[in-house]
């Protein structure tokens, strides 16, 4: 008799067991992570803002048992972005751009879509210094707080070398134009005149900068043959219109905002046919 209780109990144990097993069993299904970063969003304002797709894909049957997404750094409690010059800070922001507020190292989400997009957003207070900036984080599909399916997947924002030219404050009643052309009327011409004028230039990256006169001097709008030359003064060096100046200038991963001046003297102007004389001056940057 005692041997009959013993056998009806390990029956009533495997019943149960395989009824914990079916239950658990209807809660699977397929989700999948993907970071696109042909979709990351970059803002300038007074600060630059980047923002990172993270869109959270499941099945059907995920979908009708599961309830959150949960979204957590591997290695830290904030979501840590590592990048050539240090550490950024993300905030993960829902589909509506709106923060959402980590528990305990875990950013959650309710799950009601098959598909879920989400932004991971990182600010600079300028262009973001050139290279990559990698967050490596755990996407989890979970139900009643369990985790039924989990992913773990790189977020990488490649900054690539951005360079912006820009007049001075003195120079920009005496030079006109914007967006890198920019035009001066020097008037009268005079043997041995001079003109100052600066830029700035906000760069990412280091780069090289070449000084190039179309005409190798102010050429006359209808004679040819007619050319006045000038002296060109760029960042302490002097060069003759004729000539072509290279400057390289390099410096550790960062951004940049530096003030060049150029001086522009004029030749012998002396027995010059009277008339207009023009010439194109370039200023190409080339960034590293």
């Amino acid at each position: 008799m005692k041997s009959k209780c013993i056998l009806l109990l390990m029956l009533c144990l495997l019943v149960f067991s395989q009824k914990g097993l079916a239950k658990r069993g209807q809660c699977s299904g397929n989700m999948l992570a993907v970071s696109n970063s042909s979709e990351t969003i970059v803002e300038h304002s007074n600060q630059v803002s980047v923002y990172l797709p993270l869109k959270i894909q499941v099945s059907d049957e995920l979908l009708a048992c599961a309830d959150e997404i949960w979204v957590e750094d591997v290695y830290y409690y904030s979501l840590v972005f590592s990048g050539p010059t240090g550490y950024k800070y993300a905030k993960l922001l829902n589909s509506q751009f709106q923060n959402i507020e980590p528990r305990s190292g875990i950013w959650k989400e309710p799950l009601s879509n098959r598909t879920t997009q989400l932004w991971l957003r990182l600010r600079h207070y300028s262009l973001f210094p050139t290279g990559s900036y990698i967050g490596s984080i755990k996407v989890s599909v979970v139900r009643r707080n369990k985790v039924i399916q989990e992913q773990y997947l790189h977020v990488i924002y490649q900054s690539e070398p951005q360079i912006s030219v820009s007049l001075d404050n003195a120079s920009q009643g005496k030079v006109s134009g914007s967006s890198g052309q920019y035009y001066i009327n020097l008037g009268e011409l005079k043997t041995d005149m001079r003109f100052y004028w600066g830029i700035k230039i906000l760069s990412n990256s280091s780069y090289d900068i070449v000084v190039d006169s179309e005409f190798n001097g102010l050429r006359h709008e209808t004679d040819s043959s007619a050319l006045i030359d000038y002296t060109i003064g760029f960042d302490n060096v002097k060069i003759s219109s004729a000539e072509r100046l290279y400057r390289s200038y390099y410096f550790y991963p960062g951004v940049r905002n530096k003030w060049f001046g150029f001086e522009f003297i004029l030749g012998n102007t002396e027995l010059m046919p009277a008339g207009n004389y023009r010439d194109n001056l370039s200023l190409t940057i080339y960034p590293r």
